[in-house]
């Protein structure tokens, strides 16, 4: 059996997101003890998320007889699969992981993204694949950017229409219908679509704004999210040098990130070789929050930033109820 304070001291590494220590550890450790059963699943788990996918699956595969019983290590699979462009493969580990845990909401995630997008594992044909989802959402980012706000209970996470008391009902156009109780307010990741490209977004509703009389105001930010990501996108691109929370943001950025995850991120040798533009290019939508304001009504702030394994830091973008942006902030 696994040392218990070695899988202590690896678990609290993954969620300090110190997922290359996870594997220089693993790989120091004494042979017999490397490859007991859940020191590689861990070390599994660290290769994904340090992108090493390849790696990842041979490893996975050696604990195969014993990994079979468990949904995680399906589920790791299927993330080390799909990465290396076997979708079908990937879809089918994920489904298997559904199968031995309903409640495995990395597998729901990731299933639910390639379901959108329909042929990403040979579905229905005559759809152009879209781009891959970023770090599925539990199981190897435990959070996602957003972490700096309150989630909601789980409760408020089951959303699929149950009739209750005092629920929520919105249905909107990106993200689908919406349904959670008035009480909790809404922290859901899901899948979108935005410019022909597939994301997995952070959607938070803060509970005092769900209330029936506010719904149509609420529903009209989210309609508007498509020209508001265009608007912060453009606003991007023209303005980075000019605004000097871009021009913090991405000269901080470019500074301060370990190198080597930054030039294997942006496919670049020095980091003189990432420009500006390059960058920008790089930033996605993370989250969509919809807000109160102190002196009422409500805002819709949208969150960007680069791969969730890189880095936590954030440019957000604010939007007044009239789709305009009004602030622009640079927060972790």
């Amino acid at each position: 059996m696994a040392d218990k304070e070695l899988l202590e001291r690896l678990d609290q590494w993954h969620e300090e997101d110190q997922h290359q220590r996870i594997v220089d550890e693993v790989k120091g450790l004494p042979p017999e003890q490397a490859a007991e059963y859940d020191v590689r699943c861990r070390l599994g788990r660290a290769l994904n998320n340090t992108h090493q996918f390849q790696e990842a699956l041979a490893v996975l595969e050696s604990i195969k007889e014993q990994g079979e019983a468990h949904s995680a290590w399906w589920s790791r699979m299927g993330y080390a699969l799909y990465h290396l462009e076997r979708q079908k493969e990937a879809a089918d580990h994920f489904r298997r992981a559904l199968e031995l845990k309903p409640d495995n909401q990395d597998a729901r995630t990731f299933l639910a993204w390639m379901n959108v997008n329909d042929n990403a594992w040979g579905g229905r044909a005559g759809k152009k694949k879209a781009s891959q989802p970023q770090e599925a959402v539990n199981g190897y980012r435990q959070e996602t950017q957003t972490q700096r706000r309150p989630k909601a209970s789980n409760a408020a996470n089951d959303w699929e229409g149950r009739g209750w008391e005092g629920t929520a009902a919105l249905d909107t156009t990106l993200f689908g219908p919406l349904r959670f109780p008035v009480k909790e307010g809404l922290f859901q990741t899901l899948p979108v679509t935005l410019e022909g490209k597939g994301l997995m977004v952070d959607l938070f509703i803060v509970e005092e704004l769900a209330q029936p009389d506010r719904w149509e105001a609420i529903t009209a930010l989210l309609e508007g999210v498509p020209a508001m990501y265009r608007s912060a996108r453009e606003r991007m691109e023209r303005d980075y040098a000019a605004d000097a929370t871009m021009e913090f943001f991405i000269r901080d950025q470019l500074a301060e990130l370990d190198e080597e995850p930054l030039l294997a991120f942006f496919g670049a040798a020095r980091r003189e070789e990432i420009s500006p533009e390059t960058f920008i290019r790089r930033l996605e939508l993370k989250g969509v929050t919809i807000a109160p304001l102190a002196e009422g009504g409500m805002d819709c702030t949208l969150d960007f930033s680069l791969d969730p394994a890189l880095t936590d830091e954030l440019l957000v973008f604010r939007f007044g109820q009239d789709q305009e942006i009004y602030d622009i902030s640079h927060e972790s």
